[in-house]
């Protein structure tokens, strides 16, 4: 089983947990355990980069915060797991149960932190499901690197998000282009298959590593660019935005980021209106946060109707 996590500020804890790897804004942390993969997920510099908070955790199934200061991060982290309804694993160093009130976690001590991690899917029993789940959907990879690799071609590195991508695959890049599936490598392995929730390189033909940019989606249907959406909303209740055409924020769904417009707000249905200052692939049931300038920054949710 694969197991997504945002760590979003504590390093320290995510080196215990697995070996350094690549590094795009996120910086990833990859561990093997009873031959289930865990992939840590740390925002690289999160005080220059807060959308990198967003991607961490818009991507990942559970969340780990650190209790050692509960602090305006530990609380705008927080906010986001609870609007993306998130399982959180906190730290035992400060009791939390009053503002954990209403979500899923689990308190461990740090050294326990992986058997946290991993008891989330064997207590919902989530195995079996994911994988069969997995081989019916439709396969969908969001990327977040794209590079040549002499010999090979282009290399992609990103999440199996939906479905089974396996090797001779014909995939449809959001440009409108086709990609073939030379090969799979997932935490350094060569595979013929990955499943929801991998972290894969996949090496491509017919469409060259210029043409990736991070935030793109191969997938087995097209799905293509828009420049305008409209979405269902919800917000917080700490520090309420008032939301009014021509106000803008950033809007983050994975690797996906992008300044976006409120073109139009209905109060009443709590859909929202955005344009977006590039096309970018989000389809119908996508879910994304949206940031604005003062805390807690990570304001809402919203799923693309």
């Amino acid at each position: 089983m694969n197991y997504i996590v945002a760590i979003p500020y504590d390093v320290g804890l995510a080196e215990s947990i697995g070996k350094k790897g690549s590094e795009n804004g996120i910086t990833f942390f990859n561990r093997k355990e009873e031959g289930n993969v865990i992939v840590c997920l740390v925002p690289s510099d999160p005080d220059e980069k807060f959308y990198a908070v967003a991607e961490a955790v818009t991507l990942a199934d559970q969340v780990v915060l650190s209790t050692k200061e509960i602090d305006s991060k530990f609380g705008e982290a927080l906010i986001a797991a609870k609007l993306l309804k998130k399982r959180v694993i906190f730290t035992n160093e400060n009791d939390v149960s009053t503002i954990a009130k209403g979500i899923d976690y689990e308190v461990t001590e740090r050294d326990m932190a992986i058997e946290s991690i991993m008891r989330y899917g064997k207590e919902t029993n989530n195995t079996a499901g994911e994988e069969a789940s997995s081989v019916d959907s439709k396969v969908s990879v969001m990327l977040d690197r794209a590079f040549p690799v002499k010999g090979i071609g282009t290399v992609v590195l990103g999440f199996v998000r939906n479905g089974t991508v396996r090797v001779h695959d014909t995939l449809y890049h959001n440009s409108g282009k086709s990609a073939f599936v030379r090969s799979i490598q997932s935490q350094d392995v060569d595979v013929t298959e990955a499943v929801r929730g991998t972290r894969v390189g996949l090496a491509l033909k017919n469409l060259e590593y210029d043409e990736i940019s991070k935030g793109d989606v191969l997938s087995s249907e097209q799905v293509g660019n828009v420049e305008e959406l409209s979405a269902k909303l919800e917000m917080t209740k700490i520090g309420e935005e008032e939301i009014r055409q021509g106000k803008r924020y950033e809007l983050v769904s994975g690797f996906i980021v992008v300044d976006a417009e409120v073109l139009g707000w209905d109060s009443n249905t709590g859909v929202i209106r955005l344009g977006l200052a590039k096309g970018v692939p989000l389809a119908k049931g996508n879910e994304f946060v949206l940031i604005r300038s003062y805390m807690p920054r990570i304001f809402a949710k919203g799923e693309v109707v």
